[in-house]
């Protein structure tokens, strides 16, 4: 039986990488849930020196790599948004979960596509909770719920 730790593997080595990801991941109180097993970035040496810093146990230079790796469950995206519709057909194509830093897509048409293809693997698809606690969010799901903004189809 697997164990039942998600193996996280992190795309993108940046700022986001490093800050959203590993700073968090890293921490003790979600060792026994998630942990992170792999991680990717377009410049290689990024990814092996977060690897290193992080003290996890695999690094890549491409996606591809990082979605054939068996130990990973889900990704996490950590790229720049422009790469995460592409990124997450890939992950999910591959039998992975998908957690998002950011916004996911950038057009109903893809989130719609992602979530049609998510319920067909059965895999889950999440993004990051923390982005409805911005009072900006906050305010915009009020004037949504409110009807303040018309019909929204």
């Amino acid at each position: 039986m697997k164990d039942s730790v998600v193996g996280i593997g992190v795309v993108g080595a940046g700022s986001i990488g490093i800050r959203s990801a590993l700073e968090h991941f890293h921490l003790d109180d979600v060792q026994d849930k998630a942990r992170i097993v792999a991680i990717c970035d377009t410049v290689p040496e990024r990814a092996k020196a977060a690897a290193d810093k992080y003290g996890i146990p695999a690094w890549y230079g491409s996606y591809e790599e990082l979605l054939e790796d068996v130990n990973v469950d889900a990704v996490t995206l950590c790229s720049p948004i422009g790469f995460h519709y592409a990124q997450a057909v890939m992950a999910l194509k591959a039998g992975k979960h998908i957690h998002s830093n950011q916004t996911i897509t950038t057009t109903v048409p893809e989130i719609d596509d992602i979530i049609r293809l998510a319920g067909e693997k059965r895999l889950k698809v999440v993004a990051s909770p923390g982005m409805m606690l911005l009072p900006y969010n906050q305010r915009m799901r009020r004037a949504v719920l409110e009807g303040r903004l018309g019909q929204l189809m």
